[in-house]
C-alpha cells in the first residue's frame, strides 16, 4: 500500500529545496532551472535523499501534459505565425536530418546496430527550451528569436516522440527475429508516423475546438480553469490510449484554446485567473522536474561497472554527434530551402541568431523519460542510457551556463 504521508513529506521537502535554490539563483542572476539541476546532482551524489528518482511515468503522465499545455496556452501566436517557416523547418525536416546525423556516427564508429542508433537519434533530437527561455526574457532578447526557440521545442517534442515509437517498434521486431527489408521498414515507418502525428494532431485540434466552443456557455472562472486541466490531461491520455501522439495533441489543443478559445469564450477575469493558475502550476512543475533531472544525472552509477570505458566512449561520441548535427541543421536548412522559400523569410535571421539557436538546443527531461522507458531487451540498452545521460548533462550544464556569456557578446539580439 502506498505510504501517502511519506509522499507528501518528500514533496514538501523537494519544494522547500527548490524554493531555496530559486531564491539564491535569482540573486546570482542564474537561471533557476540550471541551479536546480546542479543541486539535484549534489543531492544524488551525496545520497542525501536516496528515494528521489525520475521515472518515465512521472515525466510523461504527470509533468509533461501540464508543461506542454501551459507552454502552448501562453505562447503568443502572433510571433508563431510570423516565424512559422523557421519553426516548421527546424521541428520538421531539421529534426529528421538531426536523427540521421546522430545515428550514422553511432552506427559506424560507436558500434551500435541500425535500430538502436536511430532509436537514440530520436531520443536525443527533442530540445528543451525551458532552461533558456527565462534567460532570454531576462536579457530582453528579441521576441521573434524567442518564438523560434520556443516554437521549435513545442512541436519537435511531438515529432520526436512519434519517431521514438516507430524506431522502438522496428527494433523490437528485429529482436524477436522478424526479418524486415529496408523498403518495408521505410513504408512501415511512414505509415506509423502518419498515424502517430496525424492522429494526435487531429485529436488535439478537434478537442481544442470543442472545448473552445463549450466555454462560450460558461461564465465561471473556477469551472473554466478546471476545464483547462481536464483538457490538458484528458486529451493527452485519450491520444495516448489511441496510440497516437499525446504530445502533439495537447500542444495543438493548448494553442487553439489559448488563442481562439480564450478570445471567443472567456471573460477578462477568467483569462487572468487561468493565466495565473497555469503560471503557478508550470513554475512548481518545472522546479520539481529540473531538481529530479539533476538527481537522475548522477554519473557514478556508470563508473562502477566493468564496461565503464566503452560506455564513456559511446557517450562522448553521442555528445559530439548531437552538437555537430545541431550545427549542420541550423546552418544547412536555410541554404537548402532557399530555392523553395522566398529569401525575405530568412532576411531577418542574422548569423548571431543562428548561433543562439544552435547553442540553446538543450536536451532535458523528455529525453531522459524516453530512454528510461526502454524495455530491457533493447540491444545496447546500457549504451543508450549512458549516452542520453551524457548529452543531457553536457547540454544543461555546459551549454546552459555558457549561454549567458554568449548572449551578452553577440550583436543584434535585443528587442
Amino acid at each position: 500500500m502506498t505510504d501517502i504521508a511519506s509522499i507528501v513529506r518528500l514533496l514538501v521537502l523537494l519544494l522547500l529545496i527548490a524554493l531555496i535554490v530559486i531564491i539564491v539563483t535569482s540573486r546570482l542572476n542564474i537561471p533557476y532551472t540550471l541551479g536546480l539541476v546542479v543541486v539535484g546532482l549534489v543531492i544524488s551524489f551525496l545520497g542525501l535523499i536516496p528515494n528521489v528518482r525520475l521515472t518515465p511515468e512521472l515525466v510523461l503522465i504527470v509533468f509533461l501534459p501540464a508543461l506542454l499545455f501551459e507552454g502552448a496556452w501562453s505562447t503568443e501566436t502572433t510571433y508563431l505565425r510570423e516565424n512559422w517557416v523557421h519553426i516548421f523547418l527546424l521541428a520538421g525536416p531539421g529534426l529528421f536530418i538531426a536523427v540521421i546525423l546522430i545515428a550514422l556516427p553511432l552506427h559506424f564508429f560507436g558500434g551500435l546496430g541500425w535500430g538502436p542508433a536511430f532509436l537514440l537519434g530520436a531520443i536525443l533530437s527533442p530540445t528543451d527550451c525551458v532552461a533558456v527561455l527565462g534567460l532570454l526574457r531576462h536579457l530582453k532578447v528579441d521576441d521573434n528569436l524567442s518564438a523560434i526557440i520556443e516554437g521549435e521545442s513545442l512541436f519537435n517534442d511531438g515529432v520526436a516522440g512519434a519517431l521514438y515509437q516507430i524506431f522502438l517498434a522496428l527494433t523490437l521486431l528485429s529482436v524477436q527475429g522478424q526479418a524486415i527489408t529496408a523498403g518495408q521498414a521505410w513504408l512501415d515507418s511512414i505509415f506509423m508516423f502518419l498515424l502517430e502525428a496525424g492522429g494526435g494532431s487531429l485529436i488535439g485540434l478537434v478537442g481544442g475546438f470543442l472545448v473552445s466552443r463549450l466555454v462560450r456557455f460558461i461564465d465561471d472562472p473556477l469551472i473554466e480553469t478546471t476545464l483547462t486541466i481536464v483538457t490538458a490531461y484528458g486529451i493527452y491520455l485519450l491520444a495516448d490510449a489511441l496510440h497516437t501522439s499525446g504530445i502533439l495533441a495537447v500542444v495543438l489543443a493548448g494553442l487553439l484554446l489559448g488563442s481562439y478559445g480564450r478570445r471567443i469564450g472567456m471573460s477578462e477575469r477568467t483569462r487572468e485567473d487561468v493565466d495565473n493558475f497555469w503560471s503557478v502550476l508550470a513554475f512548481i512543475a518545472n522546479a520539481l522536474l529540473f531538481l529530479l533531472v539533476g538527481a537522475e544525472l548522477n554519473p557514478t552509477r556508470f563508473f562502477s561497472t566493468t564496461s565503464a570505458l566503452p560506455l564513456l566512449i559511446i557517450a562522448g561520441l553521442a555528445v559530439v554527434a548531437v552538437l555537430l548535427s545541431r550545427l549542420i541543421v541550423v546552418l544547412m536548412v536555410p541554404s537548402v530551402t532557399q530555392p523553395f522559400i522566398p529569401q525575405t523569410l530568412w532576411s531577418f535571421v542574422p548569423p548571431s541568431w543562428r548561433v543562439v539557436i544552435f547553442w540553446s538546443g538543450l536536451r532535458g527531461a523528455l529525453s531522459l523519460a524516453l530512454v528510461l522507458a526502454l524495455p530491457l531487451n533493447v540491444p545496447s540498452h546500457d549504451a543508450l542510457i549512458a549516452s542520453t545521460y551524457a548529452v543531457v548533462f553536457f547540454t544543461l550544464l555546459v551549454q546552459g551556463f555558457s549561454l549567458r556569456f554568449i548572449l551578452r557578446r553577440l550583436p543584434a539580439l535585443s528587442k
